[in-house]
C-alpha cells in the first residue's frame, strides 16, 4: 500500500537527488511549506505540502 501524504514520502534533495532526507521543520518561509534537511549534501530545502485532494471551491 502506497502512502497517501507527501510528508509520509521521502522527498528527494532538489540540489544533489539524493532520498537521505528527513522533516527539518513542519512549517517553511509559507505554511504551505515544509522544510527538509539533506543529510547526503547538508542543505535545507522547502518542499510544498499537497495531500493529493483537490479541495471543494464551491464552484
Amino acid at each position: 500500500m502506497s502512502p497517501t501524504k507527501t510528508e509520509d514520502l521521502t522527498p528527494e534533495c532538489p540540489y544533489c537527488g539524493s532520498t537521505e532526507t528527513e522533516l527539518h521543520s513542519a512549517f517553511g518561509s509559507e505554511i504551505s511549506k515544509s522544510q527538509y534537511y539533506c543529510r547526503n549534501c547538508r542543505t535545507v530545502f522547502e518542499r510544498i505540502k499537497y495531500d493529493g485532494n483537490v479541495p471543494d471551491t464551491g464552484r
